[in-house]
């Protein structure tokens, strides 16, 4: 098989990005797709009633409308598109035959990034269009940085913030039974003492992995939200209970079989896990949750360590209380 070019290489992440392209002149919206049809996915509408449904359906990378058409024009469009939650932050740019400095103006005002007047030149357009694409790629990217821990290369807080969020209304909305909770590395602190923090970053990097794999294959994920400290949750199915589910991921770490002479020349790097199971109501909130969570693990690094702490909690939070193994 023929290695892929650089160019061809290029244009099929290209081809990822999608272009709307709202015009009423079915001439424009042919001139605007034979620019851009062979490097990117191009979807055209004639209509700002059809632009802001398909802007809601395709969730475009960048908009190129028209200010003057019928019905409704640009201008007013792009007041609809700001006001959305969902399509506030995509790029617009104005495409129009208008000339005159003032309404130029007051697109960018309105929030464009460009203005584009007619009739095309398909240099500018294209070079136009590939700067905001660009501005869009490193914007994504960045964003992408954020939300990760560079060291465990887990996602972090903030994205736990994020993802509990849709997940709880998720779990909520159906009714389906979850767990979340904590995981904490066991002496941790010493741990670095003895052997340095270099190599507690490598034990924090191994012990993130295989207990992401683990969770993995249960539909569960994991977060790095403390410097040894790790929020996770994953949903009950038939084929696994919780315990079951915890139980394999304090087992992964022990497998690992990372010496730990500062507690003891036989001792092994461990973990701790504190964890709720509950089917989300309007009576709790992810935060109540978790703090129950930290105080089953606080039950935990209190007494054996390397165990696990769960409690299940009915409706409306009557506990049942289960055993620490």
């Amino acid at each position: 098989m023929q290695p892929f070019k650089k160019e061809e290489h290029r244009r099929g992440s290209e081809q990822n990005y999608t272009i709307l392209c709202i015009d009423d002149e079915s001439v424009n919206l042919k001139v605007l797709a034979s620019i851009f049809k062979d490097h990117f996915n191009v979807v055209a509408c004639k209509s700002a009633k059809q632009g802001l449904l398909y802007a809601l359906q395709e969730n475009p990378d960048i908009i190129l409308l028209d200010v003057l058409m019928p019905e409704e024009n640009g201008f007013e469009l792009m007041e609809k598109l700001k006001q959305h939650p969902k399509l506030s932050s995509i790029p617009v740019i104005f495409i129009t035959g208008l000339q005159n400095a003032e309404d130029e103006e007051k697109g960018l005002i309105m929030g464009a990034c460009d203005y584009i007047q007619k009739p095309f030149n398909y240099g500018i357009v294209r070079a136009r269009v590939n700067t905001q694409l660009e501005i869009i790629r490193q914007r994504n990217l960045l964003e992408k940085f954020a939300l990760f821990d560079s060291l465990t290369e887990l996602p972090n807080r903030r994205k736990w913030q994020q993802d509990s969020a849709e997940y709880w209304l998720s779990a909520k909305t159906n009714q389906s039974p979850v767990v979340l909770g904590i995981i904490d590395v066991d002496h941790f602190k010493k741990y670095n003492d003895h052997y340095g923090h270099q190599q507690g970053d490598l034990i924090l990097r191994r012990i993130a992995h295989t207990i992401r794999r683990t969770l993995y294959n249960y539909d569960g994920a994991i977060f790095r939200c403390g410097g040894e400290e790790f929020y996770f949750y994953f949903p009950i199915e038939k084929n696994a209970t919780a315990s079951t589910v915890l139980s394999a991921c304090l087992h992964s770490v022990t497998e690992l079989a990372i010496p730990h002479q500062a507690i003891h020349a036989n001792c092994h790097v461990s973990v701790s896990i504190g964890a709720i199971q509950l089917i989300p109501n309007e009576q709790t909130s992810i935060e109540q949750i978790m703090q129950q969570a930290d105080e089953r693990l606080y039950s935990v690094k209190n007494s054996t360590r390397n165990a696990i702490s769960l409690q299940e909690l009915k409706q409306y939070n009557q506990q049942i209380p289960l055993d620490i193994s």
